[in-house]
């Protein structure tokens, strides 16, 4: 055998010839369509789900009050006989969702209790297989029986769409009218200027509306709002706590099972961090106004 290594064939291929100026024009063309399909694709679906979604977020979050101190709303008024509380939320399930103890408070001292919901409630959970028409039947029986159950004595419900509810001169004129009805000394609604960092953007709006009704008429002597995160009155609802879980079960399109369990946690551990601002166990926090 040869010592000396065998050649190797080397094969060297033709030189690939630049992409001439059209060629680069039209990949970069497919580049361009691309990247606008992707981008467009991708903020279409971003928009889709911010509207769709019902929730407004405060990416700064709102200044608080200062000073804030904690005041008295003449309690010995407010829970007593005969003394007229009109309470305005967004939604059918709002009022035993976040003032249910007081609520039962208020009916124990005897004061003559009123509701205006303003929207009728059939999104529900805001799913695109939702049966509108069918949430809103269901709803309105369930707002219904639970305002009997804290004896309300009236109950008004303005039809506006869930989810697209705004605090127009429409909405603010018929919560206007009811107020201009009843004439309460009391008004219970939202916090639309201090809510919680991220909150449903009808709450917000039910607050501002009523906040401008009541401003405007002269009737009322106070408003108190609730889900806020400036309370200046917390209400003691240690012994009411088995009442509110009882007003919210009535509720039982939107809270049933390990989902009510899951929301009752949800309203006591909120219960538990307000209360804790006055000494009692559980609480519900409301930023309160004198209006005259």
């Amino acid at each position: 055998m040869s010592s000396e290594e065998e050649p190797i064939e080397i094969v060297i291929p033709e030189p690939i010839p630049a992409p001439t100026a059209e060629e680069k024009a039209r990949k970069r063309k497919k580049r361009i369509k691309f990247r606008l399909w992707f981008y467009g694709t991708f903020f279409t679906l971003i928009y889709g789900f911010m509207w769709i979604q019902p929730y407004e977020i405060d990416i700064i979050p709102r200044k608080l009050p200062v000073p804030n101190p904690m005041i008295d709303p003449d309690s010995r008024k407010l829970f007593a006989k005969g003394t007229k509380v009109l309470v305005v939320t967004a939604h059918p399930d709002d009022s035993e969702f976040f003032i249910g103890g007081l609520l039962t408070k208020l009916d124990r001292s005897g004061a003559e209790l009123h509701q205006v919901i303003c929207t009728d409630g059939d999104k529900g959970y805001y799913l695109f297989f939702t049966n509108a028409a069918r949430n809103r039947v269901v709803r309105r029986q369930e707002a219904a029986t639970a305002a009997r159950a804290w004896h309300a004595k009236s109950l008004l419900l303005l039809g506006y769409p869930d989810r697209f509810l705004h605090a127009n001169a429409d909405v603010i004129a018929k919560i206007s009218a009811e107020i201009n009805r009843i004439k309460p000394d009391y008004i219970l609604t939202f916090d639309g200027q201090y809510p919680p960092r991220a909150s449903h953007q009808d709450h917000r709006r039910a607050g501002d509306a009523t906040r401008i009704a009541a401003e405007t008429t002269h009737t009322a002597k106070w408003l108190m709002m609730f889900q806020t995160n400036a309370p200046n009155y917390i209400v003691d609802i240690t012994d009411l706590w088995e009442d509110q879980k009882r007003l919210l079960a009535i509720h039982q399109s939107q809270f049933y099972g390990g989902h009510l369990q899951a929301v009752e946690g949800m309203i006591s551990y909120d219960s538990e961090k307000y209360g804790a601002l006055a000494g009692y166990d559980m609480g519900e926090g409301l930023r309160c106004e004198k209006l005259r």
